[in-house]
């Protein structure tokens, strides 16, 4: 079984003639391009695993291939050999989405354990290119979140709703060393108060009336998987508290309990919330945000990603079809067009279930503009009139749209919250965030 397929990029004969010795003897399938032309046609044919580059070439430089295998392939991990003279390139590349990269002279054994290592997390790990590959922005995201899999250290995700962070903490998880132990997300904001400690740090018997057996909170589930603690801007000041004691120890107790037990988990956490703002406002504490906020990353929201609008409609549109059985599915010009004008507030969560429930109500072979949006587009409509109020902040536009739409769906769902924010894509604690803060009413409609 081999380890993986390597492109090594090297025109130093001797160099490059080792390096393939060497990785053959470990079990890689190696390509060895001698130039950027010899790299280039190899690239037009199958994706390699690894790519192992010099920076640079006789007609060409490691950075120019690096960009056109994005563009062919998606983010497939990239290791640069570079010259002491050329380190400040490699850096930069590097925070482009390359994974490393090594000077020259280097350890050929740890190059080795190096691409084994990368080789191993690809190959068993989740596919970058299904939700990192899509634009610029998304695949420096997969290269961070890449290059944070096996650092143990906190990862903070930050977005809007909707906008795949548990995709993005499972990546996180997946593509590290811990991908065989427990993943275990935790919705803070789901957390009932009266529970929060048991279920976060588990009970013993007794601890509390209708404690009748001992029970193992999250904390101790996770074990030395990963603990994702979604929307942690929802955890209550007490459960702060907690929370900081536990990182800064790495220890914890059962509710009624005297035993001591270690915390070995990966922490990686999530919200949609602005922790800085929360924090200056006292709501959140300093001292616990300087901790979690160690590697973060922030995901755009799907409004911001128009040039993956029409891949995502199509793969999900697909992925939907054949969950249904319904074959083949063609997304129309006019169903593509209106997505493009729609501002999904719901973001990726939301275009799922439009999707989904278009496939699912229509004729199953081509999704319409009138299947996607069978309420029209009142998304696009900012609800200030025909003529636009030159007076009007972007922040008044953006709410007038946001409630036009969430009246639209309470109509559609005759009142009814839940139903509305299934439709949304959206939890019902947000959709009832929004409501609150935009004055709505479910009897509005």
């Amino acid at each position: 079984m081999t380890a993986g397929r390597i492109l090594v990029v090297e025109d130093d004969a001797t160099l490059g003639l080792s390096l393939q010795q060497r990785l053959v003897l470990e079990g890689f399938t190696v390509r060895w391009a001698r130039s950027a032309a010899e790299a280039d046609a190899a690239l037009k044919g199958a994706a390699p695993d690894i790519i192992l580059s010099d920076i640079r070439l006789p007609d060409g430089d490691g950075e120019t291939i690096m960009r056109r295998h994005f563009e062919r392939f998606g983010l497939v991990p990239v290791i640069f050999m570079t010259a002491y003279g050329d380190i400040d390139q490699a850096v930069r590349l590097v925070r482009d989405g390359a994974v490393d990269y090594v000077s020259k002279p280097f350890d050929l054994d740890r190059l080795v354990e190096t691409l084994q290592g990368i080789s191993r997390r690809t190959s068993s790990g989740p596919q970058v290119g299904a939700a990192f590959s899509g634009s610029d922005a998304m695949r420096k995201i997969g290269a961070t979140l890449m290059r944070a899999a096996d650092i143990d250290l906190p990862v903070l995700i930050l977005g809007e709703t909707g906008t795949g962070k548990e995709v993005a903490a499972r990546y996180v998880h997946e593509a590290g060393s811990r991908k065989t132990l427990p993943f275990v997300p935790v919705n803070c904001g789901a957390l009932p108060a009266e529970l929060a400690d048991s279920l976060l740090f588990g009970h013993e018997r007794g601890s509390f009336t209708g404690a009748s057996g001992m029970h193992r909170g999250f904390f101790e589930e996770a074990d030395e998987g990963t603990l994702f603690l979604d929307e942690i801007g929802d955890l209550s000041p007490v459960l702060q508290v907690k929370l900081l004691r536990v990182l800064e120890t790495r220890e914890f107790r059962r509710l009624g309990g005297s035993e001591t037990r270690k915390f070995g988990a990966r922490l990686v956490c999530a919200t949609n919330k602005d922790l800085g703002a929360m924090v200056a406002e006292g709501q959140f504490r300093e001292d616990l945000w300087f901790r979690i906020n160690v590697i973060a990353c922030k995901l755009p929201p799907l409004r911001e990603r128009q040039e993956e609008l029409p891949s995502l409609l199509e793969s999900f549109a697909s992925a939907a079809a054949a969950r249904l059985g319904h074959g083949n599915i063609v997304v129309d010009a006019a169903a593509h067009e209106a997505a493009k004008r729609h501002r999904w507030p719901g973001n990726i969560r939301e275009l799922i279930n439009r999707v989904d429930r278009a496939v699912a109500m229509g004729d199953g072979h081509v999704l319409s503009e009138a299947e996607l949006f069978p309420e029209g587009l009142v998304a696009t409509d900012t609800g200030l009139g025909s003529t636009p109020d030159v007076n009007a902040t972007l922040a008044d536009v953006r709410d007038a749209a946001e409630r036009a739409h969430i009246k639209a769906a309470l109509a559609r769902a005759d009142g009814s919250p839940k139903e509305a924010a299934e439709a949304l894509g959206v939890s019902r604690t947000t959709l009832w965030e929004k409501m609150r803060r935009l004055n709505i009413s479910p009897d509005d409609n």
